[in-house]
C-alpha cells in the first residue's frame, strides 16, 4: 500500500476518532437551566409494566408513574414529555441522554447505582411467581419451578431475566420480545410460569380474576427491593429536586389510588 493511501487512511480514521468524541461530549445529561429552558422535563420510559406504566385500549400512556412524573414536572414548572425506551436499552438511552430521567418501573441496583444517580424509594417491591390460575400443577417456591417440566418465560434486560438466569437452572426458559409476550404465555397457559415483581403481579391478578394469580406465598428470599427513579451521575441538582418532591403528599396520595406499596 503506497504512502498515499496510508495517509487517507489515517486521515480517515481521525475524522471517525474526532465524530466519537464529539458524540462522547454531547451525550451529556442536560443541565437543570437547560431543562428548565426547555420547559419539559424528559421522562423514559417502556410502556409495559402496569400498573406503573401502561398503554390503554386508545393508546394512551397511563399509570403511577405517568402519573407520578407528570405532578413532579408540573411542580418544577415543566411540561412531561414521554420518551419510548425498552428495557435492554434504559440505561443505554438515559447514558446518551435521550430523556432525563428513567422511570416506570426501575429497580435500584448496585450496578444502576454505579452507573448512575438513583432516586429515594417510589414504591416498595419483590419478585414472585405468576401461573395461569388454571395451571394444575405446584408452583409456589423457587424448588418447585426449577425442575424439567416447568416452563418459565421471560423477557430480556431487567431483574426480572437477571433472577430467571441466575436461579433457573433446570426449568425449560422461554425467552420473549417483551413483557407483553410474557403476559401473554401466562394468559394463554403456553408456559407455566413468569417471574415479575410483587406489583405488576398483584395489579394482574386483581384485573384479570381466574386468570392471573401469584402463586408464591410470599416474595421470593433475597429479593426485596424498591423502585426508584434514574438520572444521569451530572445531574444531581434534577435528583435532589426529584427527592424533595417525593416527601410531599403527591406521593402518598398517588399510591394509594393505584394500590401501590410506599
Amino acid at each position: 500500500m503506497s504512502f498515499k493511501n496510508n495517509k487517507k487512511n489515517m486521515v480517515k480514521f481521525l475524522s471517525l476518532a474526532s465524530l466519537v468524541l464529539l458524540g462522547s461530549q454531547l451525550a451529556h445529561a442536560r443541565t437543570w437551566d437547560q431543562i428548565q429552558q426547555s420547559g419539559e422535563l424528559k421522562v423514559g420510559m417502556t410502556g409495559d409494566y402496569s400498573p406503573l406504566t401502561f398503554h390503554s385500549k386508545t393508546g394512551e400512556l397511563k399509570g403511577f408513574d405517568v402519573d407520578m412524573t407528570t405532578r413532579l414536572a408540573k411542580s418544577m414548572g415543566l411540561k412531561v414529555h414521554f420518551v419510548k425506551t425498552s428495557w435492554p436499552t434504559l440505561s443505554a438511552d438515559l447514558a446518551a441522554d435521550k430523556f432525563d430521567v428513567a422511570a416506570g418501573g426501575v429497580t435500584k441496583t448496585q450496578k444502576r447505582e454505579k452507573q448512575f444517580y438513583l432516586s429515594d424509594s417510589v414504591a416498595k417491591n419483590g419478585k414472585i411467581i405468576l401461573t395461569n390460575c388454571a395451571n394444575t400443577k405446584s408452583l409456589q417456591t423457587l424448588e418447585e419451578i426449577n425442575k424439567p417440566n416447568v416452563s418459565v418465560i421471560v423477557n430480556p434486560g431487567g431483574t426480572n431475566q437477571a433472577y430467571v438466569d441466575s436461579h433457573i437452572t433446570n426449568a425449560k426458559i422461554i425467552r420473549t420480545k417483551d413483557n407483553f409476550a410474557n403476559l401473554q404465555g401466562i394468559r394463554e397457559n403456553t408456559a407455566d410460569v413468569m417471574i415479575t415483581d410483587l406489583i405488576e403481579g398483584n395489579y394482574y391478578q386483581l384485573k384479570e380474576k381466574g386468570v392471573f394469580c401469584v402463586s408464591s406465598k410470599q416474595i421470593l428470599a433475597g429479593t426485596s427491593s424498591v423502585k426508584a427513579y434514574m438520572v444521569k451521575k451530572d445531574n444531581k441538582q434534577l435528583l435532589n429536586k426529584i427527592n424533595a418532591w417525593l416527601e410531599g403528599s403527591d406521593k402518598m396520595a398517588l399510591a394509594k389510588h393505584w394500590g401501590i406499596s410506599e
